[in-house]
């Protein structure tokens, strides 16, 4: 028996290909199902986040079962093979184990030491138990994993200052403010009309982020209204109007800044429906979704600047 992972991230595919391998909490049932179907694969387990998608399993013949798992990934993708390998890693045995530890610690992050990784390796782990697609080796690997991680984070000073995704998105906006005005230092946003569109995780940070940057008053769209709402309570201290995602055109033309993080597996926002607003002042729009929640033409409007994942190394670096 082999203990492999199959994958790709940032290191190794851009935001386009990642994107068509985002595997939502929805479908990571079925995608097990569909990979314990293979005889070959013993143990199975799925990390899907905005930055990668890695399969680990147990397998019995090593070459077959690699085969299996980059069919699967082809056939969810509808990217062929030859499209997909260049894009793909593998690691075996003792690579794989050492691989999973370093993804836990955060090293192997884009934003080197961040904390969101490991509650990803948790949820990966639970799914794996729920759906009863792991089994004891992969159970004990997991877990010794999750431990590594959180020692890494009590005994050493990795994680000491280390930025998010949603920090660093809302870094890389005052770094573009602040170079469209001439200066070199990271500028309040204080004068920013600020939407954000989505009321997850990531969007609790950055609004976390947002208010300890200077602003001082945002929208919050999100198709469930009362999520937005629950959200807009944990700041008090923060002016934020809470709406439902049927209002969009009409925030986005009364504002600056647009941040967007949301579920969605397809783009909402696009050049046609920008272009029908009539927008006359710059917007800038980061998008931190994987799926993105934007479309790249949305570029071609003279008033838009558009920024995804890919462009937060410029922070991260």
């Amino acid at each position: 028996m082999h203990i492999v992972v199959v994958g790709l991230s940032h290191r190794t595919a851009p935001v386009e290909v990642r994107e068509q391998l985002s595997i939502p909490d929805s479908s990571i049932e079925d995608s097990l199902v569909s990979l314990k179907n293979s005889s070959e694969i013993l143990e199975v387990s799925i990390l899907s986040t905005c930055n990668r998608l890695e399969i680990y399993s147990l397998v019995k013949d090593l070459n077959i079962g690699l085969s299996s798992i980059k069919e699967f990934l082809s056939t969810y993708s509808n990217l062929k093979i030859d499209e997909l390998e260049p894009h793909l890693f593998d690691f075996k045995q003792e690579d794989a184990v050492l691989h999973l530890m370093k993804v836990s610690a955060g090293l192997d992050s884009l934003v080197l030491g961040e904390g969101q990784i490991l509650s990803q390796v948790k949820k990966m782990m639970r799914l794996g138990q729920d759906f009863h697609s792991t089994g004891p080796i992969l159970n004990r690997l997991l877990t010794q994993s999750i431990s590594a991680g959180k020692k890494v984070r009590s005994e050493t000073n990795l994680g000491t200052g280390a930025v998010s995704i949603s920090s660093a998105a809302v870094e890389l906006a005052q770094l573009k403010i602040g170079q469209a005005r001439g200066v070199d230092n990271l500028v309040s946003l204080k004068s920013e009309n600020v939407l954000v569109i989505g009321a997850g995780r990531m969007s609790k940070l950055l609004i976390t982020h947002l208010q300890s940057k200077g602003c001082e008053k945002l929208t919050l769209l999100n198709r469930n209204i009362d999520r937005a709402v629950s959200l807009a309570n944990n700041f008090p201290d923060l002016e934020i109007i809470p709406e439902s995602l049927t209002m969009l055109d009409k925030n986005i033309k009364l504002s600056t800044l647009v941040f967007t993080s949301t579920a969605s597996e397809k783009p909402f926002i696009d050049l046609i429906r920008l272009n029908n607003l009539n927008i006359n002042s710059l917007i800038r729009f980061i998008d931190i979704g994987v799926p993105r929640n934007i479309t790249n033409d949305v570029k071609e409007n003279n008033f838009i600047e558009s920024y995804d994942v890919d462009d937060l190394q410029e922070v991260v670096s």
